[in-house]
C-alpha cells in the first residue's frame, strides 16, 4: 500500500515521522524522513485532486499485490540505511524473528523481501518507489502489474515533488548544494546510486538484527 488508507476516510494531511532521540543522534535520518514527509505530501495532494474527479484509489490496508509483483524496485543508499536503522530498532521482537530468518534466505523468494504474512514490516521506512506507486479503480488482480495492463489508472506523482524528494537523499553524499542536487536529479545522475532491492545483500542486515 502507498499511502494510509487514512487519506480516503477523512483527508487529513500525513503527518511527519518523527523519532526525535535517533533524529539528534543521527544527522542523515533526519534528512530521509524530510524526503518521506515531503513525497508522502505531494502524493497526498495529488490523490486528492484525482479523487475530487470521482476517481477511486485502490489501495488500501491488507493490499500488497505488487509487494509480490514488482521485482525491480530501486532503493537509494539512504533508503538502505533507514531500513537497517528501523528493522534493527524500531520492528518488535516477535515480528523479527519472523524478518530475519526470510532476510537470511531472501534470494528464496520473488516477492520483496521485507513482505512479511501480507504487510510491509517496515511500512514507514518503505523506498519512494513504493510510496510513488497508486493505483486506481479496481485492486490489482493477482500477479498483475497495472503500469502494464492499464497505465491509465496508476497515478504519476507530480515530478517536481518526487525530483525534490529524490534530491533529499543526496546530502548524505556530500551534495548538499541545492543547485548541485537538482543537477543530478535533473540529469539522473542521482539513479546511478540506487540499487535494486533484490540485489542489495539482505542476509548483511539478518545478521545484525
Amino acid at each position: 500500500m502507498a499511502l494510509s488508507e487514512g487519506l480516503r476516510k477523512n483527508y487529513n494531511p500525513p503527518e511527519r515521522l518523527s523519532f526525535p532521540e535517533d533524529e539528534k543522534n543521527t544527522d542523515w535520518l533526519e534528512w530521509l524522513l524530510d524526503a518521506y514527509y515531503t513525497a508522502d505530501l505531494g502524493l497526498y495532494r495529488s490523490i486528492l485532486k484525482e479523487e475530487k474527479k470521482g476517481r477511486v484509489l485502490a489501495c488500501s490496508k491488507g493490499c500488497s499485490t505488487c509487494c509480490s509483483t514488482h521485482s525491480t524496485i530501486p532503493v537509494y543508499p539512504m533508503e538502505i540505511l533507514g531500513i537497517y536503522w528501523y528493522a534493527i530498532l524500531h520492528i518488535d521482537d516477535s515480528r523479527k524473528r519472523n524478518l530475519k530468518n526470510q532476510l537470511e534466505n531472501y534470494r528464496d523468494i520473488n516477492s520483496c523481501p521485507f513482505l512479511l504474512e501480507g504487510s510491509c514490516s517496515i511500512h514507514p521506512m518503505r523506498p519512494l518507489a513504493c510510496r510513488h506507486f497508486n493505483v486506481f479503480g479496481s485492486p490489482c488482480k493477482d500477479g498483475e502489474d497495472p503500469y502494464y495492463t492499464r497505465r491509465r489508472d496508476v497515478l504519476t506523482p507530480d515530478e517536481k515533488v518526487k525530483h525534490k524528494a529524490l534530491s533529499m537523499l543526496l546530502p548524505v553524499h556530500g551534495v548538499t548544494d541545492r543547485n548541485e542536487r537538482r543537477e543530478a536529479v535533473r540529469s539522473g545522475m542521482i539513479h546511478n546510486l540506487a540499487k535494486n532491492l533484490h540485489e542489495v545483500e539482505w542476509n548483511k542486515l539478518a545478521s545484525r538484527m
